[in-house]
């Protein structure tokens, strides 16, 4: 019996290393975005339909946001007013809120099959300056997510 024991731990080892590298016990398939001036980079760029946790990682040196649109438009062809993406004219699927340069955020979005952005659509206004649009300076990528 003593011998079953360290094989046993073994596989139950193993079976939790696999459910982490899948996305975890909640079913979600895990994608990591790391955010830096003045790109947005996934860690894989499409995931299946369902639960996608996106982990945001803000490696920059400011605070920065993940929009999440389901959309057609070219990357860098999405409607602006005011220098920022016009949320009000975009399918917005999710979003992880503006949070410092250096910390993690996460969170779970139900997404169906189709194509998606994932942007900063932060606009940064200093005195004297013309403002400072993460989205049009590239903090952008395109992403799919496919039926399975």
């Amino acid at each position: 019996m003593d011998a079953f024991r360290p094989a046993s731990s073994l596989l139950i080892a193993g079976l939790a290393l696999l459910a982490s590298a899948c996305g975890g016990g909640d079913g979600a398939a895990e994608v990591r975005v790391s955010l830096r001036e003045w790109t947005v980079d996934p860690s894989r760029d499409e995931a299946a339909a369902g639960k996608v946790k996106l982990v945001a990682e803000n490696q920059g040196t400011r605070p920065h946001e993940l929009v999440v649109i389901k959309s057609d438009l070219t990357p860098d062809g999405l409607p602006l007013v005011d220098g920022k993406v016009d949320e009000d004219k975009v399918n917005i699927s999710g979003e992880i809120e503006p949070f410092a340069a250096g910390a993690t955020v996460e969170a779970t979005f139900e997404l169906s099959p189709g194509k998606y952005l994932l942007i900063c659509n932060i606009v940064e206004l200093v005195p004297g300056a013309p403002p400072q649009s993460h989205y049009q300076n590239g903090m952008l990528a395109a992403f799919l997510v496919i039926e399975e």
